[in-house]
C-alpha cells in the first residue's frame, strides 16, 4: 500500500508533542479568555461612546445657553441705545420744524469758509457742553439755512445728556436732507469734512430713508473704523419726518470696544472661547485662543494703529464669508438664526450661536470635542488600564501555564525518544554497512515491532550492499572510456611543450579554454549569487567620484571589442559630475557588466554610449545607451532572471545568463536601482541611479 507524500517536513517528537498540547487544550482556552477579554473591552467601547455622545449632548446645550444668555445681554444694552436714537430723532425733527432762535454769544461760534460752507469755530467750553456744526457748501447757506441752525441749537443739552447716559455711546448728532450736520461731542469739523461734502450720498443717511427704512424704526450700520480715531463703531440710525418729507437722520455712534472686552473674558472652561461676527461676516471679537482656529491676530490687540490705516474695515481675512477655509462655519451661521453644530476649523469643534437683534452681529461659542470630552477620555483611559492589567496577568498565568506543559512534554518525549533513538541509531549503523549486534527489547509493543523489522531490513540492506558493490565496479568499466579521452587531450598537450602548435591543436586547446572560461563564469557566477543571498558580501560605502570608476570600466571592456569596431564613449560634461554614495568595486563591477553586455549585444560597427542625467536632486542617474539588437518586449520580463539568456542559447554570443541578475541584487544592495528600456532592432538603454553623497 502507497502512503501519500507529507505536504510538511516532519518536526521533532518533542515539537510534535508541544504541539499537540498547544492544539487540544490551550488554543480553546486562549479562545475562551480572548472572547471574554474581547466581550469587556467592546462593551467598555459602547459604554464610552455613550457617554461621550450624553457629554456632548450636554456641553452643547451649555454652549448654547451660554451663546444665547450672553447675546441677550449684549441685545438689551443695544435696546437702549436704539430706544434713545428713536428719543433723539422725534426732538430732531421736532426742533427742525418748530421755529425758534438763539443767543448772540451762540452765533459768534459761526462762520463761513470761503468753499461756501457754514461751520462752528469754536467749543463754547466744557462746562456748558455744545456741539459742532457742519452745513456744506454744496448747497448754498442762506439766512433760512441759518435759521434752520438756531432752531437746533436747543438740542445740544439733549445730546449732552444722552452721551452720559451710556459709556457705549461715543458720539451723537443728525444730517439733513440739505447736508447739514450737527455732532456732539464737539471737534474741529474743517479738519475731518470736505467743503462741499454731500451728506445724503452716505451710509449714515440713505440707509434710513424711505427706500431702505420704509417702516421709519430704527436700523444699525455695519461695523467700521471711527475716521477721528476712537477704534470700531456701529451707528444706530433713526429717521426725522416733517409732515412733508424726511428731514433729517439721527445718529448715534456706539463704540464696539466694551461689548468686544466682555465678549473676550467670557469666563468658559476648557479651551472654549466666544467670538463676535457681525452681518457682513467680519469678526469683530477674537480672543487669543481662537486665532490659531481662525488663522489671525485680532487687530484690536495685534497692530491696530497700522492696521487701520490703510482701510476703514477690517481686512478679508477676518471676514468668514470671503474665505473658502471657513465656509463650513459661514454656511451654519447663515442657516438659521441661532443654533450648534460641529465643525472642522483643523480640529474638531463644536459651535453654538445666537444672532443678537438690532446690528444682526452672531455670537458664537466653540469648544473642541477634545476639551469636551477630557473626562470621558480620562475614564475610558482608566478602563482601558484595567483592561491592560487583566491581559497583562492573563499572559503572566498562561506564561506559567505553558511552562508547567513544556516541562511535562519533555518527559513524556524522554521515554518515547530514548527507544526512537537508539532504533536510528542502529539505523546509521546500517547504512554505514555495519550489523546490529543483538536483537533489542523495548517496553512498548509498537516500538518491539520496528526493532525486529529494523533487524529483518538489515539483513537484507546487507545482501544489497554486495549487489551495489558489483554494480559500481561494472560502472567502473564503462567510465574508464570518457576518462581516456580527457587524459588523451592533457598527454597531447605535454607532447606539445616547446614545439609549434598546429592550427588543429591550436583549436582543441582553444575549446578547452573556452569551455573552462564557460565553466569558471558560470561557478563564479553561482558563488556571487549564493553570496548575495546569503548576506555575505562587505560593503565599503563611502561619497566617490563616479568618473574615475566609469573610466576604468570603459578601458575594462575596449579589449573584448577585438575586430567588431564597435565605439565606446562617455559623454562629456561640462562640470564635474556629483559625488555618490557608493563601494567602489561593487560599482565598478556592474558598470563594467553593463558595459560588457551592451558590446557583446551589438552589432558590428555599433555604438556604446555613456550619458547622464542630473535632473534628480537626490540621484545621479548613468544611461548606458547601446545599438544593438535590443530586447523583444515578450522577453523582457525575463532579463534579470538567473541563467536565462533571452533565447540566445544556442547562437555565437557566449554568456551564462546570470550577470544582469548579479547586477540588479548588487544594485539593490548599495541603494541603487538598475533599470532598463529596449526596442527590438534599435538597441536598449540600462540606467543605473545611485544616490548622491
Amino acid at each position: 500500500m502507497e502512503h501519500p507524500t507529507p505536504t510538511r517536513p516532519p518536526v521533532p517528537l518533542r515539537k510534535w508533542l508541544w504541539n499537540s498540547y498547544v492544539r487540544a487544550a490551550l488554543v480553546p482556552l486562549l479562545l475562551i479568555e480572548l472572547s471574554f477579554v474581547g466581550l469587556y473591552w467592546g462593551t467598555s467601547r459602547v459604554v464610552y461612546d455613550r457617554g461621550a455622545q450624553a457629554v456632548t449632548n450636554l456641553a452643547t446645550d451649555a454652549l448654547t445657553d451660554t451663546a444665547q444668555r450672553e447675546a441677550s445681554v449684549i441685545a438689551r444694552r443695544l435696546d437702549k441705545i436704539a430706544a434713545v436714537t428713536s428719543i433723539f430723532a422725534d426732538e430732531t425733527a421736532r426742533a427742525l420744524t418748530t421755529p425758534g432762535d438763539t443767543t448772540p454769544q451762540e452765533k459768534a461760534r459761526y462762520a463761513q469758509s470761503p468753499d461756501g460752507s457754514f461751520y462752528t469755530t469754536r467749543d463754547a467750553g466744557p462746562d456748558t457742553g455744545s456741539a459742532a456744526v457742519f452745513y456744506s457748501g454744496v448747497v448754498p447757506v442762506g439766512e433760512a439755512e441759518r435759521q434752520k441752525v438756531w432752531r437746533t441749537v436747543k438740542l445740544d443739552p439733549l445730546m449732552v445728556s444722552i452721551a452720559r447716559t451710556d459709556p457705549l455711546i461715543q458720539q451723537l448728532y443728525f444730517n439733513t436732507h440739505d447736508s447739514y450736520n450737527r455732532i456732539y461731542p464737539y471737534f474741529d469739523v474743517l479738519d475731518i469734512y470736505a467743503p462741499k461734502m454731500d451728506i445724503p450720498s452716505y451710509n449714515f443717511y440713505y440707509e434710513a430713508d424711505a427706500t431702505h427704512n420704509p417702516d421709519r424704526k430704527v436700523v444699525w450700520t455695519e461695523s467700521y473704523v471711527d475716521p477721528a480715531g476712537s477704534g470700531w463703531m456701529v451707528s444706530a440710525i433713526a429717521p426725522s419726518y416733517s409732515p412733508d418729507r424726511l428731514e433729517a437722520v439721527a445718529g448715534i455712534d456706539v463704540t464696539i470696544s466694551a461689548i468686544v472686552d466682555q465678549v473676550l473674558n467670557l469666563d468658559l472652561q476648557g479651551d472654549s472661547y466666544a467670538i463676535l461676527v457681525s452681518r457682513d461676516g467680519t469678526i469683530l471679537a477674537l480672543p487669543p485662543k481662537g486665532e490659531a482656529d481662525f488663522g489671525v491676530s485680532e487687530l484690536l490687540t495685534h497692530g491696530y494703529e497700522e492696521a487701520i490705516k490703510q482701510d476703514t474695515f477690517k481686512p478679508g481675512e477676518f471676514n468668514i464669508l470671503r474665505r473658502a477655509d471657513l465656509a463650513e462655519i459661514a454656511n451654519a451661521l447663515q442657516s438659521s438664526p441661532a443654533g450648534h453644530q460641529k465643525l472642522d476649523l483643523g480640529r474638531p469643534m463644536i459651535a453654538a450661536w445666537s444672532t443678537i437683534p438690532g446690528p444682526d452681529w452672531k455670537l458664537v461659542v466653540l469648544s473642541s470635542e477634545a476639551s469636551i470630552l477630557t473626562e470621558a477620555t480620562s475614564l475610558r483611559e482608566q478602563l482601558a488600564l484595567v483592561s491592560k492589567l487583566m491581559l497583562g496577568g492573563l499572559v503572566l498565568f498562561y506564561l506559567l501555564f505553558f511552562a508547567f506543559l513544556w516541562r511535562r512534554s519533555l518527559g513524556m518525549s524522554a521515554r518515547v525518544a530514548r527507544p526512537l533513538a537508539e532504533i536510528e541509531a542502529n539505523m546509521l549503523r546500517i547504512s554505514d554497512g555495519g550489523r546490529i549486534a543483538a536483537r533489542p527489547a523495548y517496553e512498548v509493543a509498537e516500538l518491539q515491532t520496528v526493532g525486529d523489522h529494523l533487524v529483518s531490513m538489515g539483513t537484507r540492506l546487507d545482501t544489497a550492499n554486495r549487489a551495489k558493490a558489483n554494480f559500481l565496479s561494472a560502472m567502473s568499466h564503462e567510465l574508464r572510456t570518457p576518462l581516456n579521452a580527457i587524459l588523451g587531450f592533457s598527454e597531447l598537450l605535454e607532447m606539445a611543450q616547446g614545439e609549434r602548435l598546429d592550427a588543429d591543436h591550436m583549436k582543441q586547446i582553444k575549446a578547452i579554454s573556452r569551455a573552462g572560461w564557460h565553466l569558471l563564469q558560470l561557478v563564479e557566477g553561482v558563488i556571487d549569487l549564493s553570496r548575495i543571498e546569503q548576506d555575505e558580501i562587505r560593503l565599503a560605502m563611502q561619497p566617490i567620484d563616479p568618473m574615475p570608476v566609469l573610466r576604468d570600466a570603459r578601458d575594462a571592456v575596449l579589449p573584448a571589442i577585438g575586430d567588431r569596431k564597435i565605439s565606446v564613449t562617455l559623454a562629456k560634461q561640462t562640470d564635474a559630475l556629483p559625488q555618490v554614495l557608493a563601494d567602489q568595486g561593487v560599482l565598478g563591477r556592474i558598470l563594467t557588466h553593463l558595459l560588457s553586455n551592451a558590446v557583446k549585444y551589438n552589432r558590428d560597427g555599433g555604438s556604446v554610449r555613456v550619458e547622464y542625467d542630473l535632473s534628480d536632486p537626490a540621484t545621479l542617474a548613468i544611461n548606458v545607451v547601446d545599438s544593438g539588437t535590443g530586447i523583444a518586449p515578450e522577453l523582457q520580463s525575463r532579463v534579470f532572471t538567473p541563467f536565462d539568456r533571452l533565447g540566445h542559447e544556442n547562437s555565437a554570443i557566449s554568456g551564462t545568463g546570470i550577470g544582469l541578475a548579479i547586477c540588479k541584487r548588487l544594485a539593490e544592495l548599495t541603494g541603487c536601482t538598475l533599470s532598463f528600456t529596449s526596442e527590438s532592432d534599435k538597441g536598449s538603454v540600462f540606467t543605473l541611479r545611485i544616490p548622491r553623497a
